[in-house]
């Protein structure tokens, strides 16, 4: 393969591995739809000297370095497995060995992936409570963490994306201040992004009278937990 089919061979697989569309990853990256398209139909040439602007911004929101997309899939660590799983399979097949439970733990991995994926994407704010709390390293033990969760509920990726969010939120429930002044504070710190929505949709002049509307809540005879839930429900 040339240099630009190695590069619009890479693009696609990261584009499905992030679990993204081409759409996702123009508004992430800044990158234009029509430009991925064409990367993706044509490729590009690695430079010689310094990486495009474009190609940084879209390897920035893949989280990789831009080198790994002119990267031979032969030096990829996954291409040699998947040689060995297309080895195994043949092999099985072709002598009529029963591999249904080796294939039910791949697809029950690849969904957990994906499903974690999913999630840390779009609750990452609930994602690094649960890092915190069980004080993982990096998004590597995140990630192996909270798929080990989901493979063993045996859902499908709807079903599991569902409870992975509910049983995520227990981490939550385990350090949620009770005064309703320190919610507010927290919720603020911890969920930046929902604390934002809330300030616009609720169309509230300042933060002093978001934590109002918190204090309100629990007022009304809300546990902290129920406040909690009703504050993500309004900041969606």
């Amino acid at each position: 393969m040339s240099e630009s089919e190695v590069f619009a061979a890479n693009l696609r697989r990261l584009i499905d591995a992030a679990s993204l569309s081409e759409h996702q990853l123009a508004e992430r990256s800044g990158v234009s739809v029509k430009t991925l398209a064409r990367w993706l139909q044509v490729g590009l040439k690695r430079p010689a000297r310094q990486t495009p602007h474009a190609v940084q911004q879209v390897a920035d929101a893949l989280g990789i370095d831009p080198g790994e997309l002119w990267r031979s899939e032969s030096t990829c660590t996954c291409a040699a497995y998947a040689d060995k799983v297309k080895e195994l399979v043949s092999r099985w097949e072709r002598l009529g060995v029963d591999y249904q439970e080796i294939a039910r733990w791949i697809d029950s991995a690849y969904t957990a992936s994906r499903v974690v994926e999913r999630f840390r994407r779009e609750e990452a704010d609930l994602a690094g409570v649960v890092a915190k709390v069980k004080r993982l390293r990096g998004e590597g033990e995140l990630q192996s963490y909270l798929e080990a969760m989901v493979r063993e509920w045996a859902l499908d990726e709807s079903e599991s994306y569902k409870r992975l969010v509910e049983s995520t939120q227990k981490f939550v429930f385990a350090v949620l201040p009770r005064d309703p002044d320190q919610m507010g504070d927290w919720f603020r710190r911890v969920h930046p992004r929902r604390w934002a929505n809330l300030l616009a949709r609720r169309k509230l002049d300042d933060e002093a009278e978001l934590v109002a509307l918190i204090r309100n809540l629990l007022g009304e005879g809300l546990s902290p937990h129920e406040a909690y839930e009703a504050i993500v429900r309004l900041s969606k």
